[in-house]
């Protein structure tokens, strides 16, 4: 039936029966479609106007529309903390604990919390300790009680952080869980989530990213490492006043540690291009170091061996304090090559470095270990010696097979066997911040073994090396894609 003045409807303007709900009411109906008038009126509804099976249409049923840009949970967080953080202080404003609903990939891929925190500080750890291992375990529920989502959101980093790839079918690391725990960290971000956990687990996800070649993903992750640390204020937890209780002290020692791995991760994500900016501001002379690892573990961090970034580098340092000077040694690199200055007073400085480098290295070389510490100064003092990677004057050459030897000849330490055989059961995991020197200085074998004619190193070592690395951080594989002959 099509009505007078337009198109066809779907169905016609009058029903042939009444509606159910004035049949039951007994009452008149004007047999409107969809619904009559009598139904129309508040606070009546009428149902399907056809109830016999003789009807020749059936008016759509009416459902309730679904709530549009329902946000996962109230917004609870204060934003006077940033527009008037003086008022917030001074008024001792708090920022309240909460948490949020997780989605049901990310606890599935979270469960067995206890293990995976076992494999991660059996295999991240010991070359990332940034994590207090003692405080993680402190905050652990009884087997039956649940977690908080901001634990159950750093379990699951440090699962994924901790994914071997030559132990898994699939290589790809933009995996599921991981574009799960990416999206809940944004989430979290919304909801006004606020605390060390959380950026502990964005560390973590930076390093994997990092460790995997996952770009720009990783430097905007870095970045973002930067901001949330300044946000929470870690920036103030550099130094330790004398008089802080050892609760005080371990505390602010892990926020100490936060902010190393941000600045570490900082400065190496520039490492192929050091004129790019830094996140991070360098570090200022009376900034502690990380503590003993040993002591950091065992929760019992005191005032009496603590050093500063200037300290003359002494073979009591722990591993994760070595990392650190170099890494402040290795910014303050970059922007000695980027000045454009030729004066005397920029030459002695390039010296001072060189020196402190070498004896960062001399200190860290001693224990006998392929560290990120003495990879970070090894290329830092490669890149300060030649910047453009072109000198082939003498006293260079000298220093460049010096520098190169250790790691581009065959070691005889069975640990460094075992990682050029990429043996599964060996203990020392390797870090991801060992791919970079590796490259450079077989991109350095390279050209001076084709310039000088000299044998600088077996370019197949290192290749060996980069294989080795890529089968637990696959940034070693990206290298070997574009190292020339590999």
């Amino acid at each position: 039936m099509s009505m007078a003045n337009g198109p066809s409807a779907p169905y016609p303007p009058y029903s042939t029966f009444a509606c159910a709900v004035c049949k039951r009411r007994k009452r008149k109906c004007s047999m409107e479609l969809p619904e009559c008038r009598s139904c129309t009126r508040p606070p009546a509804s009428a149902s399907v106007h056809s109830a016999s099976p003789r009807a020749q249409h059936v008016a759509p049923q009416r459902t309730q529309p679904a709530p549009v840009n329902t946000p996962l949970v109230p917004p609870s967080f204060p934003p006077e903390y940033f527009l008037d953080n003086f008022s917030f202080q001074c008024r001792q404003g708090q920022v309240p604990l909460q948490d949020i609903p997780l989605t049901k990939p990310l606890l599935d891929f979270a469960q067995e919390p206890r293990l995976i925190a076992r494999i991660y500080f059996e295999r991240v750890h010991p070359c990332f300790p940034f994590i207090s291992n003692k405080n993680f375990y402190e905050h652990f529920p009884p087997a039956y009680a649940p977690l908080m989502s901001v634990y159950t959101i750093l379990v699951a980093c440090m699962k994924l952080v901790s994914w071997m790839p030559r132990e898994d079918s699939i290589k790809e690391p933009k995996s599921p869980p991981y574009l799960a725990i990416k999206r809940t960290l944004v989430e979290a971000d919304i909801a006004g989530i606020w605390s060390l956990q959380l950026l502990q687990a964005t560390i973590l996800v930076s390093l994997y990213e990092m460790g995997h070649a996952v770009y720009p993903a990783a430097y905007m992750s870095i970045g973002t490492c930067a901001r949330y640390a300044l946000a929470l204020g870690i920036n103030e937890c550099l130094t330790v006043p004398m008089n802080s209780p050892d609760v005080m002290v371990l505390e602010q020692e892990e926020k100490r540690r936060a902010w190393w791995a941000t600045v570490i991760l900082d400065r190496f994500v520039n490492s192929g291009y050091p004129k790019r900016p830094p996140a991070t501001q360098d570090p200022q002379a009376d900034v502690l170091l990380p503590a003993d690892d040993a002591v950091f573990d065992q929760g019992t961090v005191g005032l009496d061996r603590l050093y500063t970034v200037s300290s003359p580098a002494e073979p009591g340092m722990g591993s994760f304090a070595k990392l650190a000077q170099a890494t402040y040694l290795l910014g303050r690199v970059f922007r000695h090559i980027c000045e454009l200055r030729v004066d005397i007073m920029h030459q002695e400085e390039g010296m001072q470095l060189s020196n402190q480098l070498q004896r960062l290295l001399d200190v860290s070389a001693n224990e006998n270990e392929i560290s990120a510490a003495t990879s970070i100064c090894s290329s830092a003092l490669m890149t300060l010696s030649d910047p453009n990677c072109a000198s082939l004057h003498p006293m260079h050459l000298e220093f460049a097979k010096r520098l190169l030897k250790p790691v581009a000849e065959e070691a005889p330490l069975q640990s460094v066997k075992d990682f050029l055989a990429a043996n599964v059961d060996y203990q020392a995991h390797p870090s991801p911040l060992l791919a970079h020197w590796i490259y450079q200085a077989a991109i350095v074998v390279l050209r001076l073994n084709a310039q000088t004619g000299d044998d600088f190193g077996k370019v197949e070592h290192l290749i060996r090396r980069l294989d080795a690395l890529g089968q637990r951080w696959l940034v070693a594989t990206a290298y070997l894609h574009i190292l020339p002959g590999a």
